[in-house]
């Protein structure tokens, strides 16, 4: 079974060495594991289907593994955010994690790229431009991987574990046949692009019904600005995306499209949709990290601090596995119990938010008592950013509590 350079298995094979993949090979090998991380990317390279948003519980992770300092010496740091949710508007602070409130956005290939060469450091062995392109499976137990390097050469390595953290594609979970639930299919798209010459220092998410918008400053000097179509009016705009983009922001915000009127473009109009699903997190000899497990609509953002979180929680979980102090099965099946008891409220929330609904007149009723007290605006901003379970937040209870009736 050995076929690394030193004669034996990896413990760890993660696939895809970006926002999950990375930081998990980074905790893994900073506990003494021997970690292979593979991308089919060279980096730096950019990630275009990503709005790379990250919330401060993301940002308090980047603190605690020692890597924000290069993220803030490029990009800025919000403090703000600014909600318009169906004509009502919200602002103030997230709720802050770990003493951080901070969000920060920077460039995917900026970010992928800090994360990548602290797993390096840390001690994990990475292979650029390797496709995986295979699972090589003893009965129902992942093994190993087989792969495709650089020049087309073929490779076969084995591990105790292999990780996907290869996004909604991953060629883990469909090898593995990891379950999927709760699917739910496209519902609307993102349009995007980058700015210079203006100046932005909030987060902005405008929710009408079928439509919206978001903006938040990013890296290098750089604002990004998006427009939220229906998955129908996405396809039927694709002759002119452009005038379409424009036509959206000048609909839900105009102040926005004002922005971009007189900004300089510094990047093409980017355009990405995505199905939601939840997948099986973990089996025998395998586990799904990222967006390769969870897909959310990315209204919320919650892919990166989501990426993040199961990162970590999957690293630990296997470190008591590596230390021998648990077996692998019970381990990876506390990770996957662990995962989708916290995501899954915030899973729904996202559906529901994606949906662009108009809202009834209790929820209306809702938002306007939840902007006029700046502690239920940090609570409700909280069920976007991973802190406050949104299933309290629109609790009955809490409904009662702040307009009187259920």
């Amino acid at each position: 079974m050995a076929s690394s350079a030193s004669g034996r298995p990896y413990d760890a094979i993660i696939v895809g060495a970006r926002c999950a993949g990375a930081p998990c090979a980074m905790l893994l090998a900073k506990q003494g594991a021997r970690v292979l991380l593979l991308d089919r990317d060279r980096f730096p390279s950019n990630m275009p289907l990503s709005t790379h948003l990250m919330h401060p519980l993301a940002v308090a992770r980047l603190i605690k593994w020692g890597l924000l300092d290069e993220i803030a010496a490029r990009s800025v740091a919000v403090t703000r955010w600014r909600l318009a949710l169906h004509g009502v508007t919200m602002v103030g602070p997230p709720p802050p994690v770990d003493g951080n409130a901070l969000s920060f956005a920077p460039r995917r290939e900026f970010l992928d790229g800090v994360l990548e060469r602290a797993a390096v450091r840390a001690g994990a062995e990475l292979r650029e431009t390797s496709t995986v392109t295979d699972l090589v499976f003893d009965g129902d137990q992942v093994v190993g991987i087989e792969a495709r390097g650089p020049n087309g050469r073929k490779f076969t390595e084995h591990a105790r574990i292999v990780i996907g953290a290869d996004g909604p594609g991953s060629i883990v979970a469909h090898r593995t046949r990891a379950r999927e639930s709760h699917v739910v299919p496209l519902v609307q798209s993102n349009l995007w692009s980058y700015f210079t010459g203006i100046t932005l220092d909030e987060v902005q998410l405008h929710v009408q019904p079928k439509m919206g918008a978001f903006a938040f400053p990013s890296s290098d000097g750089a604002v990004l600005i998006a427009a939220n179509l229906m998955y129908d009016e996405f396809i039927a705009a694709k002759a002119d995306r452009l005038a379409a983009y424009r036509a959206r922001l000048r609909q839900v915000a105009p102040a926005l499209d004002e922005l971009v009127g007189r900004a300089t473009p510094v990047d093409r109009l980017y355009a990405g949709c995505t199905r939601a699903f939840v997948r099986q997190a973990a089996g025998p000899g395998w586990a799904l990290i990222g967006d390769a497990g969870i897909k959310k609509d990315p209204v919320t953002a919650q892919g990166i601090p989501s990426a993040f979180l199961t990162a970590e929680w999957l690293a630990e979980a296997l470190g008591a596995v590596f230390s021998g102090r648990r077996a692998m099965a019970d381990a990876l099946s506390d990770y996957g119990a662990q995962r989708d008891s916290f995501m899954m409220p915030f899973y729904d929330f996202t559906v529901r938010l994606a949906e662009f609904n108009p809202p009834s007149d209790t929820l209306a009723r809702l938002y306007r008592a939840i902007a006029a007290s700046p502690a239920e605006t940090t609570r409700l901003f909280g069920a976007v950013a991973l802190t406050d379970n949104p299933d309290e937040v629109f609790s009955t209870a809490n409904v009662e509590r702040l307009i009187g009736h259920a």
